[in-house]
């Protein structure tokens, strides 16, 4: 039996007990006929623009651009995956045997920095034979993502782009994309992670340099993240543009998986910059390139002109004091920003979540109405709620009313508080996940389409969480990369594991020396917070020193080994109490998203 068919039959048997049965759901999988149209923009293909700008697209979700200088390469950009990378590299190595130079990574998201292991080894990069180059805050951002918010971000961006359905439920991926590339790759069990290497030389605002005879100017342009970096290629008149342009789709001024706010004015300006270069080709790192200095103009100038649309309308409804759920039905495009394709259309960005971040940005999450200031706790009104609508049977009665009507949100919406109530309520979840499933159908956008089918699988049972929240880690924070840091990175996600209710009484310093690296460090916990010392000052109340190596710590990293059992070994070596070394461990949260979930809670 095809899952599908099994859903069908399910959604069926649990509404038989109600007077009217919704029409069943197709057996077949839908795609939305534009979103499948869009896919062919990322049919695989190398591109060569001018005479030396190769431009591999459709293998990973960005593009991997080559420039072949005239003693060695330039790979702008590595791909999230090493496997796919090395695919990519394979066809570069068609076109040329030089050695790789340098490597540029315009900004810290893992599409472009994961994959760096195809291309050079980490002791091409100790031996000084390949730089590596970015915006000085790359490596502040890349620890954000993942030794910070990695755990809820990672489990959000498998959402976000579908992974789980990949792997489970592969038929509902058929002609999909992700919306600014193909629909990435993740092997949640083999897959090495990231093999990043942090950059050997940065800036700030901008840098001129020639490598390999290709000169370059990289110039700083925040936009779509904080540390986007474009390069002008003054000697070709060609751009590459990074993800100042997101791709052939309306951009992600929001995104669903998490972001801190990205600034429209700042990415305005961003597109400012790059119109004043002129280029005659513009390569961006996702999509097809855009060739003849006309269309670049306009690419730019129209992408330039939706963003500032809806940054500017959101502001004036705001400032006559609308809220978010009202402001998304006023701000919307005229045709010409609407139909502008494949550009401006919402493959990936809305122009409605745009709106919502845009609002919190700038006022926060409060939306005026002081009843949201301390409400009724989700349960509770769940509960309330379905109590005064009559009880369950009555909301399950017009659950299925709105959903025989094709009222599939309403439907959904009105389930939502059955299921808080309680979670094992297996007929209330496959209604509500038949109604999402309806949704994600219709939906051209690929971020809401996944979540929908992704939150349909959870609400079935049939999504194992706790194996995707693990999975998803290593793009963000593999062991390769957390190995790659300073041991601050590690201590200060200790800082983050802290179980607040364990330690409220507690009051100790434990320091760790690394003798190989000439580093000392400490972390007091205070009543229920960690700080965090760089330096140790003579008058922190020390009670355990725990001394060893930076490759030991390599080896906790990579769960070969662990601080009470490298004291047993003579790896670490104590000075001062284990009691308190064990009682310090103790107060650390392992942070494991468990099996709850992101739509059942």
């Amino acid at each position: 039996m095809t899952r599908s068919l099994l859903i069908t039959l399910m959604a069926a048997t649990a509404l038989s007990g109600c007077d009217q049965a919704p029409p069943p759901i197709s057996q077949e999988y839908q795609l939305h006929p534009e979103l499948a149209e869009h896919t062919r923009h990322f049919d695989k293909q190398v591109y060569q623009i001018g005479e030396r700008i190769y431009s591999a697209v459709g293998w990973n979700l960005a593009n991997t651009i080559m420039i072949e200088g005239d003693d060695g390469l330039i790979i702008i950009d590595v791909g999230e995956s090493t496997p796919q990378s090395e695919q990519v590299m394979a066809e570069f190595r068609r076109i040329t045997d030089k050695p790789v130079k340098a490597i540029i990574y315009t900004h810290h998201h893992p599409d472009h920095i994961n994959g760096t292991a195809a291309f050079v080894s980490a002791e091409q990069v100790e031996r000084g034979e390949v730089e590596i180059i970015a915006h000085e805050s790359l490596v502040e951002h890349v620890v954000m993502q993942g030794a910070t918010v990695g755990p809820i971000l990672s489990l959000r961006s498998g959402y976000s782009f579908g992974v789980a359905l990949a792997i489970e439920s592969p038929d509902e991926m058929v002609g999909m994309n992700g919306g600014i590339g193909p629909t990435p790759v993740v092997d949640l069990e083999n897959d090495p992670g990231s093999t990043f290497i942090p950059p050997t030389r940065t800036f700030s605002d901008e840098v001129e340099l020639r490598i390999a005879g290709v000169l370059m100017q990289m110039v700083h342009v925040p936009s779509e993240a904080e540390d986007e970096i474009a390069i002008w290629l003054p000697e070709e008149n060609i751009l590459l543009s990074a993800e100042v342009i997101q791709g052939p789709t309306l951009p992600n001024i929001h995104t669903l998986r998490g972001t801190k706010f990205r600034d429209p004015v700042q990415w305005v300006k961003a597109l400012d910059t790059l119109r004043s270069f002129r280029a005659e080709a513009m390569v961006p790192a996702h999509g097809q390139p855009v060739i003849g200095a006309e269309k670049v103009e306009e690419v730019l100038r129209m992408t330039r002109d939706g963003i500032a649309y809806i940054h500017d309308q959101t502001i004036r409804y705001m400032n006559k004091g609308y809220t978010p759920d009202e402001l998304v039905e006023l701000v919307k495009f005229p045709p010409h920003l609407r139909d502008y394709g494949p550009y401006l259309r919402e493959y990936y960005g809305t122009v409605k979540h745009a709106v919502r971040q845009i609002y919190n940005g700038y006022l926060g999450w409060f939306d005026g109405d002081p009843t949201t200031l301390d409400p009724t706790p989700p349960l509770e009104k769940a509960q309330r709620m379905v109590a005064m609508m009559g009880g369950r049977d009555q909301v399950m009665q017009a659950a299925n009313d709105a959903f025989s009507a094709g009222d599939y949100q309403w439907a959904a919406e009105l389930l939502t508080p059955v299921v808080r109530i309680n979670h094992d309520d297996m007929e209330a979840r496959r209604i509500k996940a038949a109604a999402l499933r309806k949704l994600g159908y219709a939906s051209m956008n690929i971020n809401w389409r996944n979540w929908y089918l992704t939150s349909a699988m959870e609400l079935e049972g049939e999504l194992d969480v706790a194996a995707l929240a693990e999975g998803m880690k290593r793009p963000f924070m593999s062991i390769t990369m957390m190995q790659n840091f300073p041991p601050m990175v590690w201590l200060n996600g200790m800082a983050l594991h802290l179980d607040a209710d364990k330690a409220e009484d507690t009051e100790l310093v434990v320091a760790f020396e690394f003798t190989d690296i000439n580093a000392y460090h400490a972390v007091e916990v205070r009543r229920g917070v960690a700080q965090v010392h760089e330096n140790v000052a003579e008058e922190l109340p020390v009670s355990a020193t725990l001394s060893m190596e930076k490759a030991f710590l390599d080896r906790v990293l990579a769960g070969e080994a662990g601080l009470l059992r490298g004291i047993a070994s003579g790896d670490v070596q104590l000075k001062g109490s284990k009691l308190d070394v064990v009682k310090f461990l103790s107060l650390l949260d392992p942070q494991d998203i468990g099996d709850q979930g992101l739509t059942v809670r």
